[in-house]
């Protein structure tokens, strides 16, 4: 069993190249949509038929949103479940499970908020720029009249229940929420199983896995998640050599730069000889090759030597605190600021127009992503404290009635 039955304990250091990874994954998604929003043919993912695009090349990788959603979903697994996988701990596993929806939830419902606002003010002009780019992605949010006021209280409720219905009108990135939510759990059973069982560990993981992976593929990766944190409790392993380093990073373009086409559900270029396995199940494909580029993304960052030298210090660290921020906040800057700036520098020429767009994508973020990242590691501890203190109740009520 881990820590308490015998397997060596690993140091406590803070795994900020991680965070950084998962930092680095927030702003891949915010390219990903940004080119969406307003260079579709450069990326290429809704228009196929291209003639030159990053779309069925492994460039692709660096900006596919798809592949960076993966790699949340197999940190969140990794992250949630290393203390449980250290203390076999029914009761670390259950407060955990019951802090996890107020815990995601107050960020969500904060940014929720935000867009709610925007949309009563009237401040999202997507739907009219969208045939100015032209972008079918960004013609897709936002296109109902504005109830005013009422798109607030709204749009609150939206956020404090994605979790259950995956409900996403006022922020599409809200997509992955439910999916967050329910594989909290799968990783919480997986990592007290594998800690209470050391017998079956490898075949309950492998069960676990192939069971999310057919009841719902995106839920997999949290799974993975798992296993990558009990490798990593049994002991470090070694650094890779700068070859290794190199392959690994060639190997996670390659499998990061997957996705079939928006139109069509078809894989291009590169990828094309693909295509008989995508027809099968596209989804599921998609989700496989980017949880083996999630996994060796995760060994990178842990193995190679500079790349975890680099990301361990202020840099990684900043990068994981502003990471669900930027995550939740994009679409609300693309669709409103970033839609306007594009609408107003029209006659500047398309270069400038996309550079003054991009600034203010990035700028806007970031604007907002800030106090959304300190209002959320306020609420982590709020949160924290007062289960914290209620599990303290609890167990004080239960030794005094015995």
């Amino acid at each position: 069993m881990i820590g308490a039955k015998g397997l060596p304990m690993p140091s406590s250091r803070k795994l900020v190249e991680l965070e950084a990874l998962r930092g680095i994954a927030a702003i891949t998604v915010l390219v990903h949509h940004f080119m969406l929003g307003f260079t579709p043919r450069l990326h290429g993912l809704s228009y196929p038929d291209q003639p030159w695009s990053l779309f069925g090349t492994p460039a692709f990788a660096l900006v596919n949103g798809s592949a960076a959603v993966v790699v949340f979903f197999v940190l969140s697994g990794f992250v949630l479940s290393l203390r449980v996988l250290r203390t076999g701990s029914a009761e670390v596993a259950a407060l955990a499970a019951l802090k996890r929806w107020p815990r995601l939830a107050g960020p969500v419902i904060l940014t929720n908020a935000m867009a709610g606002g925007a949309m009563a003010a009237g401040l999202f002009s997507n739907p009219a720029v969208a045939p100015l780019v032209p972008s079918k992605w960004l013609a897709w949010f936002y296109t109902w009249p504005s109830a005013g006021f009422a798109e607030t209280p709204q749009s609150i409720w939206e956020g404090a229940t994605t979790f259950f219905t995956a409900h996403s009108l006022y922020n599409s990135s809200l997509w992955t929420m439910r999916y967050e939510f329910e594989g909290s759990f799968l990783v919480l059973i997986a990592a007290l199983l594998w800690a209470r069982l050391p017998r079956f560990q490898t075949p309950i993981l492998i069960a676990l896995w192939l069971a999310a992976f057919i009841a719902s593929p995106y839920l997999s990766p949290f799974v993975v998640g798992v296993a990558l944190a009990a490798r990593h409790e049994a002991g470090p392993g070694r650094d890779w050599t700068w070859r290794g380093t190199a392959a690994a990073i060639v190997a996670i373009l390659l499998l990061g730069g997957y996705h079939e086409a928006m139109v069509g559900s078809r894989p291009e270029g590169l990828y094309a000889p693909l295509a008989p396995l995508a027809a099968l199940d596209p989804l599921r494909l998609r989700v496989v090759l980017h949880t083996l580029a999630a996994v060796l993304s995760l060994f990178l960052f842990q193995r190679s030597a500079p790349i975890r030298r680099a990301m361990s210090g202020q840099v990684g660290s900043t990068l994981g605190f502003l990471s669900f921020g930027i995550y939740l906040c994009q679409i609300i800057v693309i669709c409103s600021a970033s839609s306007a700036v594009f609408e107003a520098t029209v006659n500047w020429g398309r270069g400038m127009q996309i550079g003054a767009t991009f600034l203010v994508t990035v700028a806007g973020t970031l604007a907002l992503a800030v106090p959304v990242a300190i209002f959320d590691r306020w609420w982590m501890g709020q949160v924290g404290r007062l289960f914290t203190l209620g599990h303290a109740r609890y167990r004080a009520r239960a030794a005094a009635s015995v």
